[in-house]
C-alpha cells in the first residue's frame, strides 16, 4: 500500500510537472478564500484489529484547487491490555486497560481532477499528539504508557455527487509513525480507508436561498 501510494504521487508530480503543480497552487492562493468545516472519518488498524479515527477539521478552500487547516483526531479502537498493578515492585492485581490515542494535524489537500459531478484529491496531513493506555481501578481512573506521537498521512480520495448537495465518496491511504511510543508494542503503520455520503453545505444553502451554483 506505501509502495503503490508513492508510486501514484510520484506519477501526479510526473504528470503535471512539480513546477506546474506548485504553480497551480500559488495561483488558487491568490483567490479568496472559503471557510471548510467538516467531520471526517477514515478506517484502520491498530496491529490486525479494526478502529476508527474520527476527526473535527477546519480549514479553506481556494478556488476549488487547493485546501488547508487544522484538525483533531481520535483513535477509536478495542484495543486492550492487561495492566500489573505493582507496590514498590511487587504486583497486586490486574485490571484491563485501553488504548487511546489522539493529535492535532496540519492537512493540505490537492485537487487533481474535477467536473460538476466528479472529483478526485490528493489528502496530505501531518499530525502531532500522544498515545497511551487508561484504566480504573477503585473507582479512579489512570493513565498508563503515555509518550509523545507524530505521524503522517497521505492518500487519494474521490467522490460523485448523486444530486445537487449530496454525493458519495472514498478513498484510501497509509499511516505512517513519524515518532512512536516506544512504550505500546501495537504497530500504527497502517493502510486507511474511508467510505462517506458528503453534504455539500454551502450547495445546500444556496439551493436554500435560490442563488446560482458557481461555475
Amino acid at each position: 500500500m506505501r509502495r503503490g501510494l508513492v508510486i501514484f504521487l510520484f506519477f501526479l508530480i510526473s504528470t503535471y510537472g512539480y513546477s506546474q503543480l506548485m504553480d497551480s497552487i500559488k495561483v488558487a492562493l491568490k483567490s479568496k478564500p472559503k471557510i471548510t468545516f467538516r467531520f471526517d472519518n477514515r478506517h484502520s488498524f491498530v496491529s490486525t484489529t479494526k478502529s476508527k479515527i474520527n476527526a473535527i477539521k477546519i480549514g479553506a478552500e481556494y478556488a476549488y484547487v487547493f485546501r488547508m487547516g487544522i484538525g483533531y483526531n481520535q483513535l477509536i479502537s478495542n484495543v486492550e491490555r492487561k495492566e500489573v498493578l505493582r507496590n514498590d515492585g511487587i504486583p497486586y492485581d490486574t485490571v484491563n486497560s485501553s488504548l487511546k490515542l489522539w493529535y492535532l494535524s496540519f492537512y493540505s489537500e490537492y485537487v487533481f481532477f474535477r467536473t460538476k459531478r466528479w472529483e478526485f484529491s490528493v489528502p496530505l496531513q501531518l499530525g502531532a499528539g500522544y498515545s497511551k493506555f487508561n484504566y480504573t481501578y477503585n473507582n479512579e481512573k489512570f493513565t498508563n504508557r503515555r509518550h509523545f506521537i507524530a505521524n503522517y498521512e497521505a492518500g487519494i480520495t474521490g467522490h460523485y455527487k448523486l444530486i445537487p448537495g449530496l454525493g458519495v465518496g472514498a478513498g484510501i491511504g497509509y499511516q505512517l509513525m513519524l515518532i512512536d511510543n516506544p512504550a505500546i508494542n501495537e504497530n500504527f503503520n497502517t493502510p486507511i480507508y474511508s467510505f462517506k455520503i458528503k453534504l455539500f453545505l454551502g450547495e445546500l444553502y444556496r439551493l436554500a436561498m435560490g442563488k446560482k451554483e458557481p461555475e
